[in-house]
């Protein structure tokens, strides 16, 4: 016997059940928080950015597109650390240096290695104007397929791929410094 969960909803005429919030904050929460962090949200206020996306998938879970959660959970983080930025303008904070990154391994050389690593690479991708931020964080660490992180910008796949050259030459020649 075969089961209606295995056919396509247009042969059975029941339409699939949408993923519950509690599921896609399990399974892509540490995506999300990479993200934001990649994209310019300081570690102090990923957290409540998190949330506000968190909170933006719930209110439109029932528009997931067929392409996937990934690329619509992409684009949600994309506007939220862009308005995240764009606030961050206009606030008049005291910055503090960073946590260092918990995560485990084997040696505190390594971990501070490690930390000083991402911080560098945090700065550097703090210098790239948003669109060029935007499009090598998305290609080259999220190894997400420039025609899929054109769709996302909303850019011609050639101005992606141009964007992309350009952040990787202008991040090459500050390393070199």
């Amino acid at each position: 016997m075969i089961s209606l969960r295995l056919l396509p909803p247009e042969v059975t005429g029941v339409a699939p059940e949408a993923p519950c919030i509690r599921d896609i904050v399990l399974s892509h929460g540490k995506y999300v928080w990479r993200l934001l962090r990649y994209l310019g949200v300081p570690t102090r206020d990923l957290d409540d950015v998190s949330q506000d996306v968190f909170a933006t998938v719930y209110q439109k879970l029932d528009r997931v597109s067929d392409g996937g959660i990934r690329p619509w959970l992409s684009t949600i983080c994309l506007n939220h650390a862009k308005n995240y930025r764009r606030r961050a303008r206009f606030q008049r904070e005291v910055l503090v240096d960073d946590v260092p990154d918990s995560a485990l391994a084997a040696t505190p050389e390594a971990r501070l290695d490690r930390a000083r690593k991402q911080s560098l690479l945090l700065t550097l991708l703090d210098d790239l104007d948003e669109d060029r931020r935007a499009v090598f964080v998305l290609h080259a660490i999220e190894d997400i397929p420039m025609e899929q992180v054109s769709k996302l910008i909303g850019c011609p796949v050639s101005t992606a791929y141009a964007r992309y050259q350009r952040a990787y030459v202008e991040l090459e020649r500050k390393l070199k410094k």
